[in-house]
């Protein structure tokens, strides 16, 4: 009856349609980091130490890799369209750069760190940011192609 992985338990996020912005190339960067999400949580149930912090640490440069890629799209296409918020967009991405980047640093160093805590961390954030501010610059966006602006 159940036709789903052994996998789904290592799965902390699915892609809704909810979550879309209706930008494919976004929603696509979207499913990607959420992608990178669970394949890092996915690291965090390794059994083996060494094996799941080998496999942590190449997750989490592949998502900071990925993150600033997906940031730059993001900041080229407000400003092409002159976005009023950009400002405050673009801020919202420095903070979780630098939040990220800090909790990377922690994990490197071998101080305080728990991966779980810090993947939860980026799911909510993620989401969260989808959901109000993308989901803003969306409707920015569609409402500037309805009055043929362009």
């Amino acid at each position: 009856m159940n036709n789903e992985s052994s996998n789904d338990s290592q799965v902390l996020v699915e892609w809704h349609d909810r979550y879309s912005v209706g930008i494919p190339k976004i929603d696509e960067q979207h499913k990607e980091l959420l992608r990178l999400t669970n394949e890092l949580y996915a690291s965090c149930l390794k059994d083996n130490d060494e094996e799941a912090k080998a496999h942590f640490k190449s997750t989490v440069g592949a998502i900071v890799n990925y993150v600033s890629e997906h940031f730059s799209a993001e900041e080229r296409l407000l400003q092409r369209i002159n976005y009023p918020w950009y400002a405050k967009h673009k801020q919202e991405h420095d903070s979780f750069v630098k939040k990220v980047l800090e909790q990377v640093k922690d994990f490197s160093e071998g101080r305080s760190f728990v991966p779980n805590n810090f993947v939860r961390y980026l799911k909510d954030w993620i989401l969260g940011h989808i959901a109000m501010s993308d989901k803003l610059y969306s409707e920015y966006i569609f409402k500037l192609k309805r009055e043929g602006k362009l």
